[in-house]
């Protein structure tokens, strides 16, 4: 089996890099969420001390001034009206916007599911590679014992044979 080989030290630092980047995107969409929120909240904040204040204004010259209140109350209601339009397209973008960092993550996520889950099979294969050199170096250990033992052995009885051949050929 055809490994490359892999540093776990690089493994754990690309799983923590992309931890870090998917904090860092979870971040950013909830201070991103965090600032929308607030600025719609001033700004129906300020609609609603538009509206008091036209609401007084149009009390206190409401006798002498009936037509051009009426027409201010109308264009104030038609621009409420609209204002209401936009914060319902606004909080529908910024739900959108929502949705689609979720999305977003969640496929970050599923990438880097699938990476680990490839990267322990790799660890996996190397683990099982790495034992099957380790058996059969035993092996090959084994083997160069016996061999070392045989030969020293038929070295041994070679020298008891020569010995014995000297001995015979210097007796003589």
């Amino acid at each position: 089996m055809a490994t490359r080989g892999i540093d776990p030290a690089h493994l754990k630092a690309s799983i923590a890099e992309l931890q870090e980047q998917l904090e860092a995107a979870r971040i950013e969409r909830h201070a991103a969420v965090q600032k929308a929120i607030a600025a719609r909240h001033a700004e129906v904040e300020q609609l609603k001390q538009t509206i008091v204040a036209m609401r007084e204004q149009h009390e206190s010259t409401r006798a002498g001034v009936g037509d051009a209140v009426q027409g201010a109350v109308v264009k104030a209601q038609n621009e409420i009206h609209q204002l209401r339009e936009t914060i319902v397209v606004l909080r529908e973008q910024m739900e959108k916007m929502g949705y689609e960092k979720q999305q977003a993550v969640q496929e970050a996520i599923a990438r880097s599911s699938s990476e680990i889950a490839q990267l322990k099979q790799t660890v996996q294969a190397l683990r099982e590679e790495m034992e099957n050199h380790r058996i059969r170096h035993r092996e090959e250990m084994q083997s160069a014992r016996v061999t070392f033992r045989d030969e020293n052995q038929h070295l041994k009885d070679m020298i008891v044979v020569l010995r014995d051949h000297m001995e015979k050929a210097n007796a003589r």
